[in-house]
């Protein structure tokens, strides 16, 4: 379990930008100061799903659908937060991105990041990077585009002869500008109340 929390932990942090940085740092992957939008197919053992990714110079939206709900994220590092939307219900639930940073393990410090050399993916001059848990635990690779998109990713923990394998592969990649609506909440969305709101609010029958 260790090792599967250390896997996805590195994912999460890759996915919503806590491993990289804008300036120079030996623990950091230069960030896609861009805008572009693409699919993101996840796999591993548990199963696939597949994302639509709308992403805006550090501000990403994630969208998916999962046994017939609608699933968005949007996650806002400039603002240290993140929201997760459940349009069904026109509710959203806001998360610290500190917060969850420091509950994951604090990944950016658990790490270490060195770039391995250059591969040509789908038609892409890409950059490789190497990941590697500290305590040796997990790690993978990163390939990244010349705008430093990461359009690829592949990594593995392992615990004696059990292994956890979550690989990402981007696809309809495309550079271009996103409506800057798409990485705000949208109108008419309610807070989802807390839980001890919820049982003040309760009411037996």
């Amino acid at each position: 379990m260790k090792q599967l929390t250390h896997l996805f932990t590195l994912f999460f942090s890759l996915t919503t930008g806590l491993l990289f940085a804008h300036n120079s740092n030996a623990n950091s992957i230069p960030a896609p100061d861009t805008e572009y939008s693409g699919v993101r197919q996840v796999v591993m053992a548990e199963g696939s799903f597949t994302q639509t990714v709308h992403h805006s110079h550090g501000k990403e939206r994630n969208e998916m659908q999962m046994e017939g709900m609608s699933m968005i994220s949007i996650i806002r590092p400039d603002k240290n937060i993140a929201w997760q939307l459940m349009p069904m219900q026109k509710m959203y639930m806001e998360v610290d991105m500190k917060s969850a940073n420091k509950m994951s393990g604090n990944a950016p410090d658990d790490v270490t990041i060195e770039k391995v050399g250059s591969e040509t993916l789908d038609g892409i001059n890409t950059t490789k990077y190497k990941i590697l848990m500290k305590d040796k635990s997990a790690g993978g690779f990163i390939w990244l585009s010349p705008e430093n998109i990461p359009v690829k990713m592949d990594f593995l923990s392992k615990e004696g002869k059990e292994k956890n394998r979550v690989t990402m592969t981007l696809k309809n990649l495309k550079v271009e500008p996103q409506e800057a609506a798409l990485f705000e909440l949208p109108p008419g969305y309610q807070p989802m109340p807390s839980m001890g709101n919820m049982m003040k609010n309760f009411k037996p029958q």
